[in-house]
């Protein structure tokens, strides 16, 4: 009689317990969620991960320590109230992220079909001709100065813009706001769609040369200025751009001008009451190394009986102080 009863108990009481892991997987959830903040990034999604299956594990234990004492007839009518609201959890969830899916998978379509339908066509940008823009050398001594220089994959696809993304989100989950249309042209990569507002530092694709200033940078994202004349920023994915601080940018590029000769001249050693070699007005300086917000630089050429080099300010606090050559 006992083994009849227990036998009757059997799809019940699986029932039971599978809605039961259920259920505790999305209060496990939900209380893992509420104990960590966004910025704990990666950190905070393993604490959620291990609430739920926590919840699961509880709710699993529980549940055949009940059906086990329960009788059959209460342990279908508590089935009956816990199984469909799991169900329904379930079907939410699923929905869910069927509907993200749906989303994401629809703003590729459209950049993809937009690619396909688009053309090569002249963008009017301020280019570089183996010097900076004296514009974004105005620009450069009274706007922030900001991290360094994005610098876009220049490859055929899209480099999207994003607006405010959560920081703590990848970009996989974030609502796109605009993009750039990479394409092969002839001899190098062209731009077959670009926002109105898209005014980049310095552009020079034949010289596969694409950067923007770095205003913030995050684990993800990084916030580049996408507009030198008014200072508009965007988001960008890490793994869509680099990121190159302003030290190693400055060991990047050809030479260096001293913007103030008078108040920064070139010192023999990286300090203010240093002395001074050369007041280095009108001379295009190697760079050689960075101390700090002191930059090593050549003098060879400038005069004969000084040492081979020399120190200058290349920045104070958020100003550049010169100016610098990307091409000979």
């Amino acid at each position: 009689m006992r083994s009849a009863s227990s036998a009757s108990k059997l799809w019940p009481g699986i029932g039971f317990v599978i809605s039961a892991a259920v259920l505790g997987l999305f209060v496990g959830g939900f209380l893992g969620k509420a104990s960590v903040a966004k910025s704990d990034g990666l950190a905070g999604a393993a604490t959620v991960l291990g609430y739920a299956v926590l919840g699961v594990a509880l709710g699993a234990i529980v549940a055949i320590i009940l059906a086990r004492r329960m009788a059959r007839g209460l342990l279908v009518r508590v089935l009956l109230v816990i199984g469909p609201l799991a169900l329904i959890m379930l079907g939410w969830s699923t929905k869910r992220f069927l509907d993200q899916k749906a989303q994401s998978d629809e703003q590729w379509e459209q950049e993809q079909e937009r690619m396909r339908n688009m053309k090569p066509t002249p963008v009017l940008f301020a280019s570089l001709d183996g010097a900076v823009d004296p514009s974004f050398a105005l620009q450069s001594a009274t706007r922030a100065l900001g991290m360094g220089m994005v610098s876009p994959r220049l490859e055929p696809g899209v480099l999207r813009f994003y607006a405010m993304p959560d920081l703590d989100q990848t970009p996989d989950h974030a609502v796109v706001s605009d993009s750039l249309v990479f394409v092969q042209g002839d001899y190098h990569v062209e731009i077959a769609y670009a926002p109105p507002w898209f005014v980049p530092a310095h552009l020079k694709l034949d010289y596969d040369l694409l950067l923007m200033r770095a205003t913030t940078v995050a684990l993800h994202w990084v916030e580049a200025e996408v507009n030198s004349t008014d200072g508009r920023t965007m988001w960008i994915s890490r793994s869509d751009a680099g990121v190159v601080l302003w030290q190693d940018f400055l060991l990047s590029v050809v030479a260096v001008e001293i913007l103030d000769p008078s108040a920064n001249p070139i010192r023999l050693k990286p300090l203010e009451h240093a002395a001074v070699l050369a007041d280095g007005a009108d001379a295009l300086l190697k760079p050689l190394a960075v101390r700090g917000d002191w930059l090593m630089v050549s003098t060879n050429g400038l005069a004969d009986r000084i040492v081979p080099t020399g120190w200058i300010r290349w920045r104070d606090g958020e100003k550049l102080l010169v100016d610098y050559s990307l091409l000979c």
